[in-house]
């Protein structure tokens, strides 16, 4: 038996509360919805649901493993998107750009060094075609 489901949220450890909500509340126009010293609870733009809980400075995150990888943002202009790249190249944030399948990515990362990514067109405006190789690593 099928079951209509939808992925609501997630859950990111980070090193220090503060720094992490403002960094997506700024960057990514998250709305803080629940803060306490050990965790929050972020709504990003659609209603997607950011748990934000806090771990020790010595927490690995080993990239690579199973399980989730990071977060994959999708904004709506190529101009949008650029904006984004630029605040994140100012704070040394940015990785690299690519572009796969007709979709421009921007890779960067969170304050603990998390990837995050950033495409234009979103799936809604550009069903995928392929996988890109960039997002294997």
């Amino acid at each position: 038996m099928e079951h209509a489901a939808r992925v609501t949220s997630s859950v990111i450890f980070v090193r220090d509360i503060d720094r992490s909500v403002h960094f997506y509340r700024d960057v990514f126009a998250c709305e803080v919805t629940i803060q306490k010293p050990e965790a929050a609870l972020l709504l990003a733009p659609g209603g997607f649901q950011i748990y934000l809980i806090g771990r020790s400075a010595r927490t690995p995150h080993p990239l690579g493993g199973i399980g989730p990888q990071y977060l994959i943002w999708a904004v709506d202009s190529a101009e949008d998107l650029q904006e984004l790249e630029r605040t994140l190249r100012r704070d040394g944030r940015v990785s690299q750009t690519f572009t796969s399948g007709g979709v421009t990515f921007v890779e960067g990362r969170d304050p603990d060094g998390i990837r995050i990514l950033m495409a234009h067109p979103g799936p809604d405006e550009l069903p995928r075609s392929v996988i890109g190789a960039p997002l294997y690593v």
